[in-house]
């Protein structure tokens, strides 16, 4: 099977958004993630979940960053505000799936609209080689929590201001030692 979007041309999973309704927990979003077997049917049974969200703020984030890969999906869907408890789920392209699975597995760690908005437009700028890669450390192998870990860090990473202060202490201006270099160190008496 192809996949107009996937890497390679050859699709080996697909991705599948849904809403379903649970009574202690409300509204929740899940992203599952089935294996593509052309001779085997999807079932509920046959899919891992990749991440889920029910908290109303995860899920308003969620449903900006999932906006644009709704008009492309395999699955017709309006827009993003269609997702809700009755809805059928929309059935993700490959790459658009993963860009998916890496925002929900940061939703619930990002605090405030800044960090979500800078990861949202990090994910949006990252190549599809480099997205294969961070869903590959984040979803398989034994160190998932820290590829997770250090995605949040690489999207949500702002350099400090330099302190200008004006009782910083400047560097002496004199006399510099010529004999001194990197690595000889201190002048040593011969």
């Amino acid at each position: 099977m192809e996949d107009s979007g996937g890497f390679g041309g050859i699709r080996v999973e697909r991705f599948r958004l849904r809403v379903h309704y649970q009574p202690k927990r409300g509204q929740i979003w899940e992203l599952q993630l089935f294996p593509d077997h052309p001779a085997q049917p999807v079932g509920e049974s046959g899919g891992r979940v990749l991440g889920s969200v029910s908290s109303p703020d995860s899920q308003e984030w969620l449903r900006g960053v999932v906006e644009p890969f709704l008009d492309r999906a395999e699955t017709s869907c309006a827009c993003a505000e269609d997702l809700t408890t009755g809805c059928e789920p929309v059935w993700l392209r490959s790459e658009d799936g993963m860009r998916v699975a890496l925002a929900f597995s940061a939703a619930k760690w990002l605090a405030g609209p800044h960090q979500r908005s800078m990861f949202a437009s990090g994910l949006q700028q990252l190549p599809s080689e480099v997205i294969l890669y961070w869903f590959t450390l984040c979803f398989y192998g034994y160190r998932q929590a820290a590829g997770r870990a250090a995605l949040r860090t690489l999207l949500t990473h702002e350099e400090p201001e330099p302190a200008h202060s004006p009782t910083a202490r400047r560097p002496r201006q004199g006399i510099v030692n010529s004999r001194t270099t990197l690595f000889s160190g201190p002048p040593s008496n011969r």
